[in-house]
């Protein structure tokens, strides 16, 4: 379904690297594992040079060769040191956004002669907390191994069977032209957490799990209003018609934007004229603008929806209009063959500032909303507020 539907429209996309190029479309999938959404380690081996938290770490790995302390060389990532003993490293982690898993990007940059050689990835759909001490009790674990008491009870969480996500497969060292690795994943089930298996030791300095989260509704109030396109609950960026400087799934992330890459930004207009004009509702005079799709973590009626447009204080839009379609659970979405309907017409919108819109022009179910910006520009967060639908209301 993502597969064949996310998609940028855009006809003056930024030159990407070689790297960029290869990557497989589900990176635009959320990132199950990313630090802001709760992911935890529960359980590491060893993390004597670098700890494994490091590895959910959203922003990209950096390097200072002239950072050391008394572990020895300061790295980003997580390290363990040369083994001397029987055995591999290997770490549990609990994810932020439970979810069917599409694919991993493990990324070793920076580790060009003490990457892992082979990495293996399991994981597991497991309700509740496993039944192991809490492993950030201790503070920091950079300098440190796990006693064998620890181990013991790691051990006893049998996460040796769990199922296979990524068999044992070779890593290159972190240059720039070698350091990402992709591996798609073929399971359907549901996974809660990870086990990350490093064959023998070493550093990664990323891993990032994609997937589809897999929002539990059972547990819904009725009544009650939630964010219907929150990444946390399901909710996808599909296509946009320009995604320069950022993509629409940054908008539906977890609390305020960081800055101005942590939302949707489009690169200017080409056709843009020599000087603008007014219409006379006030209104630029456009040769054109630029839209995005979003998928409902369910389909619901909206009844708020909030444009924030933080940090984006020069390349602000506008103005802006949404607009909501229902289509059938299964059915391949086109935006040119939905019915779309008006939630809020064109309306203008200011700088770095949070807009709240709470009287909308429909209270019809929708299970995709689009989101028109004029002529261009960056949008920090989205969220579309409202009741989650039963079958008797759609």
């Amino acid at each position: 379904w993502f597969l064949d539907v996310f998609s940028d429209f855009s006809a003056g996309m930024q030159r990407p690297s070689q790297l960029e190029v290869l990557a497989p479309e589900w990176v635009n999938l959320p990132q199950l594992n990313a630090a802001r959404t709760g992911t935890r380690v529960l359980f590491a081996t060893d993390e004597w040079f670098a700890e494994a938290g490091n590895l959910n770490r959203e922003e990209p790995p950096t390097f200072d060769e002239d950072a050391f302390d008394t572990h020895g060389k300061v790295m980003d990532g997580w390290e363990s040191r040369r083994k001397r003993t029987a055995g591999h490293d290997w770490c549990l982690m609990k994810l932020g956004l439970p979810g069917v898993v599409v694919g991993f990007e493990v990324d070793t940059s920076f580790f060009t002669g003490n990457q892992v050689p082979r990495i293996s990835i399991q994981g597991a759909n497991i309700q509740g907390d496993l039944a192991i001490a809490p492993w950030d009790a201790k503070g920091t674990r950079k300098g440190t191994k796990a006693s064998d008491e620890e181990v013991a009870e790691a051990n006893a969480l049998g996460s040796k069977q769990w199922e296979e996500l990524v068999p044992m497969s070779p890593l290159k060292p972190g240059y720039a032209d070698t350091c990402r690795h992709w591996f798609a994943v073929s399971s359907t089930v549901k996974v809660t957490h990870l086990r990350i298996n490093y064959w023998p030791d070493g550093g990664v300095a990323r891993l990032r799990c994609f997937g589809r989260v897999q929002k539990d509704w059972s547990t819904y109030q009725g009544g009650q209003l939630v964010d219907l396109a929150a990444t946390v609950n399901g909710g996808l960026g599909l296509m946009a018609s320009n995604s320069h400087y950022g993509r629409p799934q940054n908008m539906l992330s977890t609390g305020p934007s960081v800055n101005m890459g942590d939302g949707w930004e489009t690169a200017r207009n080409p056709n843009r004229p020599p000087e603008f004009k007014l219409t006379p509702e006030g209104m630029m005079e456009l040769p054109g603008f630029d839209w995005c799709c979003i998928q409902l973590g369910t389909p619901g009626v909206v009844t708020i929806a909030e444009v924030d447009t933080m940090h984006f204080k020069g390349n602000y839009p506008e103005s802006c209009l949404i607009e909501g379609a229902l289509v059938a659970p299964g059915a391949p979405f086109n935006p040119d063959q939905a019915t779309w309907t008006t939630l809020l017409p064109r309306t203008r919108l200011t700088a770095n500032s949070a807009h709240k819109f709470d009287k909308l022009l429909s209270a019809a179910a929708v299970s995709h909303v689009r989101l028109s910006i004029y002529p261009d520009g960056g949008v920090a967060r989205l969220r579309f507020w409202g009741t989650p639908s039963t079958k008797s209301n759609l």
